[in-house]
C-alpha cells in the first residue's frame, strides 16, 4: 500500500434510512414497468440532501424486459447504476451523482461479460457507448437529469416549481402547464402516489406520456 492511499482521506460515513417501495409504469408508446426502493440518505459532516435509488427487473407491456433483445440490452445495461446515491438541491433539481466511482466499479466488472452475453455490432457499439458515457460523470449526470421518474421524484419530493420534462430523448422538454398529483405520507413524510400525463406534439403527430407511481403498500395519506 502506497503512503498516499495509507494516508489518503477517507470517504465520508454514509447512512441508509428506512427504504420505501415504489411499483412504477411510464407509458410512452410501450408499457416500461419497474420497482423502485428510495431511501433518504445521511452523509457525514454534509448537510446536503440526497437520496438512494434501487431499481427492481423491468417489463416491457407486462413482459421481461428479457424478451425483447434491445430492452434486454438497455436494461442490464442501465441496472449497473443502481443503487444510484443522488445530491438534490432545495427546488428538487438533481445536482450529483454521489457514488460515480462506485458505478464505475461495478461497470468495468460486468462490461466484459455483456461483451459475451450480447452479440452482433450494433449490441457491442451500444455497450461500448455505454461504457464511454458511464466514465464521464458529467454525461451521468445529465442522464440522470432527464429521467422521467427521477426528475418527477425529486421535484414532488422538494415542492419544486420544475415546468418541463424530458419526454423524448435527444428533443427539446416538454412544457408541464398542470399540477402533478401526488400523495404524502403523515408519518413517513414521503411521497405515497405520483400520477402525471403530457400530451405534446412529437414532428406533427399527437403523443401522450403517463406516469405513476404508487408507494407499496399505500398508508394514510394526505394531499
Amino acid at each position: 500500500m502506497g503512503i498516499f492511499n495509507l494516508f489518503g482521506k477517507r470517504p465520508p460515513r454514509v447512512e441508509i434510512l428506512t427504504p420505501v417501495d415504489y411499483t412504477v409504469k411510464i407509458q410512452y408508446p410501450s408499457v416500461l414497468a419497474f420497482t423502485m426502493t428510495v431511501s433518504r440518505m445521511k452523509v457525514e459532516d454534509d448537510q446536503g440532501i440526497f437520496f438512494q435509488f434501487e431499481r427492481g427487473e423491468v417489463t416491457v407491456n407486462g413482459e421481461a424486459s428479457s424478451d425483447y433483445l434491445a430492452a434486454d440490452l438497455a436494461a442490464k445495461c442501465g441496472q449497473v447504476i443502481y443503487p444510484l446515491q443522488l445530491g438534490v438541491a432545495t427546488d428538487g433539481s438533481i445536482t450529483r451523482v454521489f457514488n460515480h466511482a462506485e458505478i464505475m466499479k461495478k461497470w468495468e466488472e460486468k462490461e466484459p461479460s455483456l461483451l459475451d452475453y450480447f452479440s452482433g455490432p450494433e449490441a457491442i457499439e451500444y455497450i461500448i457507448a455505454t461504457g464511454c458515457a458511464l466514465r464521464d460523470e458529467g454525461a451521468v449526470l445529465h442522464a440522470m437529469q432527464q429521467d422521467l421518474f427521477l426528475t418527477c421524484w425529486c421535484n414532488v419530493a422538494m415542492g419544486g416549481k420544475r415546468t418541463a420534462y424530458q419526454l423524448v430523448p435527444f428533443k427539446e422538454p416538454v412544457p408541464y402547464e398542470h399540477d402533478i398529483r401526488f400523495t404524502i405520507n403523515k408519518l413517513t413524510k414521503m411521497i405515497d402516489t405520483i400520477h402525471a400525463e403530457w400530451t405534446f406534439e412529437l414532428d406533427g403527430t399527437p403523443r401522450r406520456t403517463q406516469l405513476t407511481a404508487v408507494c407499496n403498500p399505500i398508508k394514510e395519506t394526505v394531499v
